[in-house]
């Protein structure tokens, strides 16, 4: 696994630099393909290659999610590919330097996994409260919505925007309580834990890279998001939420990932003693 973080670093690493140089296509969302300036990119992936000479899991976890982090549009990347008729642009370049990132980011999660030492017990209590807070930052986003009219949504008035309307409900109220409650435990494990980690992790991203943007246009005196014909206070309402709300359902999907894991071991281990 060692080789593979530091192929992948020194690959990854080469297309970023070939960017850097005046290379890069023209990406259909707006920057660039990733969260982070390309120089920030480079310097990651030299980071990440020099992280495998002496492991220590907390420090691969860091740059595992820094990377997720920085592949944050991958989430418009979904949303544009299920539901094209929302009108967000398709980037596929640009999804594909994403998922390079993304690459990184599981390779490094599974080396830090084989080093990381035996699991602390995660009480039932914090998953419970990352579910609430995951339901908690969906209502909110959607009364920072009813404040200044649905109706001022970009994309409202067609099927795909119903579609992801009860997406986003489900995601922010039926999923945190699915992951927390015992009735969740009769699906299939990656029912649940795949939307669980996608979505939290993906929104968490995408929007917590937001929010340190509209603190940097604030603290410069620019406009939040000038050109979207909302008031700046509708976004210092929903975006923050948003982080919430990702944040929450990541931690209900990590309890959800250890309760069940601890139920499969307990088997696994009742059946090989019976063995």
């Amino acid at each position: 696994m060692r080789r593979a973080v530091v192929l992948w670093a020194t690959m990854y690493g080469g297309l970023r630099i070939w960017y850097a140089t005046g290379h890069q296509p023209s990406w259909k969302l707006p920057g660039n393909d990733l969260l982070i300036p390309l120089r920030v990119s480079v310097a990651a992936c030299v980071v990440t290659a020099l992280a495998v000479i002496r492991i220590r899991p907390r420090l691969l976890w860091v740059l595992a999610a820094g990377w997720l982090a920085a592949a944050g549009f991958i989430l418009l990347d979904v949303v544009a590919g299920v539901l094209p008729g929302l009108g967000i642009p398709f980037d596929l370049l640009g999804m594909l330097s994403r998922l390079g990132a993304i690459a990184g980011a599981v390779l490094l999660g599974l080396l830090a996994r084989q080093h990381q030492p035996t699991a602390t017990p995660w009480p039932s209590w914090i998953s419970t409260v990352g579910a609430c807070l995951a339901a908690v930052g969906c209502l909110t986003r959607l009364g920072a919505q009813a404040v200044v009219g649905f109706g001022k949504t970009p994309y409202a008035g067609n099927w795909s925007f119903l579609v992801f309307e009860s997406g986003f409900l489900l995601a922010g109220t039926l999923l945190p309580f699915l992951l927390v409650h015992r009735i969740g435990r009769a699906f299939p494990r990656w029912l649940l834990l795949l939307p669980g980690y996608a979505i939290g992790v993906g929104i968490t991203a995408y929007f917590g890279v937001g929010l340190i943007q509209m603190v940097v246009a604030a603290l410069q005196g620019q406009p939040v998001y000038g050109d979207v014909g909302l008031p700046d206070s509708f976004f210092w309402v929903a975006v923050p939420a948003y982080v919430v709300w990702g944040a929450g359902l990541t931690v209900a999907a990590r309890g959800y990932q250890f309760a069940t894991r601890r139920a499969t071991d307990s088997v696994c281990d009742l059946q090989s003693t019976h063995g």
